[in-house]
């Protein structure tokens, strides 16, 4: 982190509860409520996922176009999102990954638009087409391209060559994963792999709807289940459907109501699409009376439009639909009536800024149409051409173009909302005109990235207004015309030039009631007027990037102000005296306000303060604050003397912390000789981060080339997982407690030394409770430093290497003596060309995985004297023409994957030997491949049979009537497999047949008709 010329260096603690670390279960990264929803949302789709990937990763140099196709609610979005966010491999492969939503115009200017605010964070301004494609362009260069278009409707070759015109800059291997709901439109961009997205299973639909509900199995009375399940049933197997429909019952405790859901002929329709259409508005029909206002208002955006939850409750408010009662004030209804809306997916793809703390989200197109279907006549997404009967009705503006005529005297004279977003020219007003003088309804006017050299005049002859949100403002102050708006409740005014509020705050200051101000990246605003202290009920002030120099004193009269809004006010020097007197303020958020220099007196009296960012030295005075939330930062901790600050502090009672971060000037470590940390119960991982490179050579009581001048750092015996992130320079000596459990190395040059490195140490290497150990994007072991230490991590567990680029061609012999380790994953070691013979000496192992080394050729005999092996996979390894043989003696292998060898041809015929061990055969993605070994009847316990892909595989064995076990088949892209063996009817335990791709082994196979229909009409659940 840079602050001017300075160094700061800062260790990062986080926080765990207790009980996790004492039961030693790994820490995980805990989902927030959206990441739970996705995984949620893709329930059957882990083979997709992998296979999406696969293709992205590939070694293939030409830009390459993938698609997901399928019907709209069938998960499409969620799919590609958890392909974009895979932090395993698509990050690392991928230089630049860029996210577009395209819909049903496939404009490519505005498409070009859209990928240059990809770029710079959605904040655009006001550019030229020339210099954004320029821009574009120079990003990209040479860079390795993961773009993903979502929603692509257009069917026009045309088009979408001069789409792709602009990514030809990118590198070679660059990607394009594209969602759609028809498959011509996969045809018309020439997608090289195509996915089909089928429906889910009824076992995944009720999974899925279990989630959706948020109650599990056990909770539900076996009436509720039962009905329950033929709701599901009529989903269809559509994920948007089960979730909306599992969001309205998610309220319903009595059973009749759920009857009267099952029972409604609003689902008595035939086809997928409507069935989805169907179960979104048999759930509209049930939402409470409020909500179905407020859901309806949204269609106000556009598709795929980034929707601020804040400002989203402030419109709410501004048109009455939440108010407040039963001693909750409409602020905290918004957010009930904003997570109900979730709960039911009306609302989606919520997502938190952690800087600005900031919540946004999506509608999904499908609950878009349905939103703008309620609102029918009611609702204009263009300046009508004339006035009629019908267009003066219109109530909801939705004007998303420039107009092409002026605006009839009596066109907004009913409105009630308006957002406009057009392409505006400089100083045109055309869009009002002179017409709002009559529009006595109007509550909302919404402009977002106008670019206009000044406020409409319009806009202040209207005389009720509550909600008024403009930004891309290019005027230098606002009219004092603003002062008519005596009604209003939320002004947002932000990405603007403002820089002269003193005659504007003057006549807001006499708003009795404005609860909301945003002035947020106006980036030329140094000072507030001290008239701000005057808006008694104002309850938000969000001042984030702007040039605030100070605040006024009055601002601590604010007694109602629960969120102040300070982030990146890198020109803030000091907070007012007093500030302890705004004792209703939850939210201070200080991040990246580099030249504050301290805290004032009385800061600690914010009892109710939840969130705040940024603390500055004297952190006893944090002792009241027992709220704070998940993360706090304390800068200057270099100036702390107080010997037993973290006790005052009481930092063991703040069970809300998760992380923190401890930061110091360089110039301060002179200062600092002992920091130490106690009584942090809930300690479980710590992050140590040179966030600048650390001067050579330092070495300070067993940590080299860390925090110069630092005495010590101790963390207790608490502490059970380290992770170290990007520190290129930085060498990790084998000085680390000795209650670590888990050890993640990530993304550095040097990241272990032997112990004979470490001169005048007073310590020895202490690894004997080490358990899991992963070592991502390593490349500087070669030279053999560091392999000494697996020696000392006798209690070695769990061994991970990921994305290993160094020049060592082979496993470690020092590998050999971990006699505890049950899991072995190698991944990505581009060199590795042999595994070694002496593998047979872990014993313990239980778990190994080889994926993704292009270079390994092939696989031990000795591999089959790990005779405690229980699964097994070989994914992705191109040069690896044959399995061993040794595979046989596996006896108590459970799991054998073999996904994407295309080199293999055959799998050995010993695996039919694990005849009471095996359980589950994945074969993926091997072409070579044209038989399965004679014998596989004698594999008795097989349950889980899946072969997908396999392009020259022509005919499943024959002798399939000894796999008595066998619950679940999937036949997969197999397009050689022309029929069943006669053996599959006398499967009994057969529970589920999947079957796609494969033409002629489907039509043998119709229901009723086919000639093999009679060898599975037993099974329960087929797909095919």
């Amino acid at each position: 982190m840079e602050y001017g010329q300075t160094h700061i260096y800062v260790v990062s603690f986080c926080l765990r509860r207790q009980q996790e670390v004492c039961k030693g279960v790994p820490a995980k990264k805990h989902l927030s409520n959206k990441e739970s929803k996705d995984v949620a949302s893709v329930l059957g789709r882990d083979q997709e996922k992998h296979q999406i990937i696969s293709k992205l990763a590939d070694d293939k140099h030409v830009i390459k176009t993938i698609s997901i196709s399928g019907l709209g609610g069938s998960g499409k979005t969620t799919l590609a999102k958890l392909v974009f966010n895979d932090c395993s491999i698509v990050e690392k492969h991928f230089e630049v990954r860029l996210w577009v939503h395209v819909s049903q115009e496939f404009d490519v200017d505005k498409l070009i638009k859209k990928l240059f605010e990809a770029f710079v964070d959605n904040n655009p301004g006001q550019h030229a087409l020339p210099f954004m494609i320029k821009t574009i362009s120079d990003k990209l260069t040479g860079k390795r391209l993961l773009l993903v278009l979502d929603d692509v409707w257009t069917e026009s070759l045309i088009q979408w060559e001069k789409f792709m015109v602009h990514l030809k800059s990118s590198g070679p291997g660059s990607r394009i994963l594209l969602t759609a709901r028809s498959r011509r439109v996969a045809e018309t961009v020439r997608s090289i792999d195509q996915f089909d997205l089928p429906f889910l299973s009824l076992d995944d639909s009720w999974q899925l709807f279990q989630q959706s509900l948020v109650i599990p199995a056990e909770g539900l009375d076996s009436e509720f289940v039962k009905v329950g399940k033929e709701i599901v049933k009529k989903c269809g197997g559509v994920p948007l459907a089960i979730k909306a429909l599992a969001g309205v019952l998610h309220g319903m405790e009595q059973i009749q109501e759920w009857k009267s859901m099952r029972d409604s002929n609003v689902l008595d329709v035939e086809g997928k699409g409507c069935i989805v259409s169907a179960c979104l508005m048999l759930s509209y029909l049930n939402l409470p009376s409020h909500l179905k206002q407020c859901f309806a208002i949204c269609s106000l955006f556009p598709k795929g439009h980034n929707i601020d939850k804040e400002q989203l409750i402030d419109l709410w408010i501004a048109h009455s639909m939440i108010t407040g009662a039963d001693g909750v004030d409409y602020m905290e209804y918004g957010h009930r009536s904003f997570n109900s809306l979730v709960q039911m997916s009306f609302l989606q793809d919520v997502e938190e800024n952690h800087c600005y703390w900031r919540v946004t989200c999506k509608m999904h197109d499908l609950i878009h149409d349905l939103a703008r279907s309620i609102l029918k006549d009611e609702i204009s997404l263009a300046v009508p051409n004339k006035a009629t009967s019908a267009t003066m009705n219109y109530r909801y503006f939705s004007l998303t173009e420039q107009p092409g005529n002026f605006p009839s005297k009596k066109t907004f004279k009913k409105a009630r909302a308006i957002f406009v977003c057009p392409p505006y020219q400089k100083g045109d007003d055309t869009i009002f005109g002179n017409t709002l003088k009559d529009a006595r309804p109007l509550r909302s006017i919404t402009m977002e990235n106008v670019f206009l050299v000044a406020v409409p005049n319009a806009i202040f002859q209207v005389k009720n207004l509550k909600y008024l949100a403009i930004s891309g403002l290019r005027c230098q102050a606002l009219p004092e015309a603003i002062s008519d708006f005596w009604t209003l409740q939320a002004l947002h005014v932000t990405c603007s030039d403002l820089l002269d509020l003193l005659k504007t705050f003057d006549s807001i200051a006499d708003y009795h009631m404005i609860s909301s101000i945003n002035l947020s990246f106006c980036m030329m605003l140094r000072m507030l007027p001290n008239y701000i202290g005057r808006n008694e009920k104002l309850r938000v002030l969000r001042l984030a990037d702007t040039r605030i120099e100070r605040l006024p004193s009055s601002i601590t009269t604010l007694r109602n102000l629960e969120c102040l809004d300070l982030h990146r006010c890198q020109e803030l020097v000091d907070l007012p005296e007093g500030i302890g007197n705004m004792e209703k303020l939850q939210v201070l958020n200080l991040e990246g306000c580099k030249k504050l220099a301290g805290m004032p007196i009385g800061i600690g009296q914010l009892s109710r303060l939840q969130k705040l960012g940024l603390f500055v030295v004297g952190i006893s005075e944090l002792a009241n604050v027992s709220e704070i939330g998940e993360k706090l930062t304390i800068r200057g901790i270099g100036h702390v003397i107080e010997p037993n600050a973290a006790h005052l502090a009481c930092l063991k009672q703040k069970t809300n912390l998760q992380r923190l971060d401890l930061q110091w000037m360089a110039d301060d470590a002179e200062e600092l000789v002992k920091l130490r940390m106690r009584g942090l119960r809930y300690l479980g991982e710590v992050w140590m981060v040179a966030e600048r490179i650390m001067p050579d050579g330092e070495e300070v009581e067993g940590y080299c080339n860390f925090t110069p001048q630092l005495g010590q750092v101790q963390v207790g015996n608490c502490l059970t997982e380290l992770e170290i992130c990007d520190c290129p320079k930085l060498e990790v000596k084998p000085h680390l407690p000795p209650s670590l459990q888990h050890l993640k190395l990530w993304d550095s040059e040097q990241l272990l030394q032997s112990p004979s490195q470490c001169q005048g140490s007073s310590w020895s290497p202490s690894f004997s409770h080490l358990e899991e150990l992963q070592l991502l994007n390593v490349t500087g072991l070669g030279s053999g430093h560091g392999w000494e230490l697996l020696q000392h991590m006798t209690a070695l567990e769990s061994l991970e290497f990921i994305i290993f680029s160094g020049v060592q061609t082979e496993l470690p012999e020092s590998l050999w003596s971990l006699t505890s380790l049950w899991s072995l994953k190698v991944c990505c070691w581009y060199n590795i060309s042999v595994l070694p013979e002496w593998l047979w000496e872990l014993g313990s192992l239980q778990e190994l995985t080889i994926e993704s080394c292009d270079s390994l050729s092939s696989l031990p005999q000795s591999l089959g004297q790990l005779t405690s092996l229980q699964l097994l996979k070989i994914a992705r390894c191109n040069a690896l023409r044959q399995m061993p043989d040794c595979l046989g003696e596996l006896c108590s292998l459970r799991k054998l994957e073999i996904i994407e060898l295309p080199e293999l041809t055959c799998l050995p015929q010993s695996i039919c030997r694990l005849t009471t061990s095996l359980q589950q055969l994945g074969i993926v993605e091997c072409p070579g491949i044209t038989s399965l070994p004679q014998g596989m009847e004698g594999l008795a316990s097989l349950e889980k049979l899946s072969i997908r892909n396999c392009t020259g595989l022509t005919s499943l064995p024959q002798g399939m009537k000894g796999l008595f076990s066998l619950g679940k088949l999937s036949v997969c892209n197999c397009p050689g497999i022309r029929s069943l063996p006669k053996g599959i009817k006398g499967l009994t335990a057969l529970k589920e047949l999947l079957i796609l791709g494969c033409p002629d082994l489907q039509r043998r196979c119709k229901r009723g008709k086919g000639v093999d229909w009679h060898l599975i009409s037993h099974i329960h659940h087929l797909d095919i």
